[in-house]
C-alpha cells in the first residue's frame, strides 16, 4: 500500500476522523472497530490495512500530538529570553489549536497505554527538570516541585484554550504570559 496515494490519505482522514467523532460520542471502551466502520462508511478489511485495532488508531493519533509537543519543548527552552520564549510558545499553540476537537477527545481516552494528557504533562515536567538540573543550586525536591508547577501550569493553558477556543484571546494578553514566564524563567537560582 502506497502511502502517499491519495486515496490511502483520504481513507485513513476518515477513518481518523470517524473515530474523533466517536470519541466526542462515547468512551472509548465503548467503541467498537464495527462502530468506526459504520460511521466512516468503509469495510473491515479496509480498515484492517490501515490500521490493527483501534488501540492502534488511538496511539498513532496521540502519538502526532505529542510529537508537536515534543518539538515546541524543545525549540522553547532553547530559548535565553521571554520574549523569545513566547514566540516559540505561539506557534504550538496554533498547531494545538487546529487540532482542538481531536486533542480534547483524545483527552478522554485513559487505558493502560494511553493516555495522552497524562504523557503530556509528565514530559513537560521531565524537560523543565533536565533543562535546569545542572543549574539548580537549591534542592532537588524544589526543583521537582517547581517541574510539577511548570507542568501543571502548561497542560492547563493548553487545556484551557482548547476547551475555549482561546489561543487568540490569550495571546492578547501577553503581558500574562510574560509574568508567569519570569516565574519560571530562572526558577533554582
Amino acid at each position: 500500500m502506497n502511502e502517499n496515494d491519495l486515496r490511502v490519505i483520504k481513507t485513513k482522514k476518515n477513518i481518523e476522523e470517524s473515530f474523533i467523532y466517536l470519541l466526542r460520542q462515547k468512551d472509548f471502551n465503548k467503541i467498537t472497530v464495527q462502530d468506526i466502520l459504520d460511521r466512516a462508511l468503509i469495510n473491515r478489511s479496509t480498515f484492517y490495512k490501515h490500521y490493527t485495532d483501534k488501540y492502534q488508531l488511538a496511539e498513532t493519533l496521540c502519538n502526532e500530538v505529542f510529537d508537536s509537543l515534543i518539538a515546541g519543548v524543545k525549540n522553547r527552552f532553547e530559548c535565553v529570553n521571554v520574549e523569545d520564549a513566547l514566540m516559540v510558545i505561539k506557534p504550538l499553540y496554533r498547531i494545538l489549536s487546529a487540532k482542538r476537537e481531536e486533542i480534547l477527545a483524545l483527552y478522554t481516552i485513559n487505558t493502560d497505554t494511553i493516555h495522552l494528557y497524562d504523557d503530556m504533562s509528565g514530559f513537560l515536567k521531565r524537560s523543565f527538570y533536565d533543562q535546569y538540573k545542572t543549574k539548580n543550586k537549591k534542592s532537588h525536591d524544589i526543583l521537582d516541585y517547581l517541574s510539577e508547577l511548570y507542568a501543571a501550569l502548561v497542560m492547563t493553558a493548553i487545556k484551557w484554550c482548547l476547551q475555549n477556543d482561546g489561543y487568540e484571546e490569550l495571546t492578547n494578553h501577553t503581558e500574562i504570559f510574560l509574568r508567569l514566564a519570569e516565574v519560571f524563567a530562572y526558577p533554582c537560582q
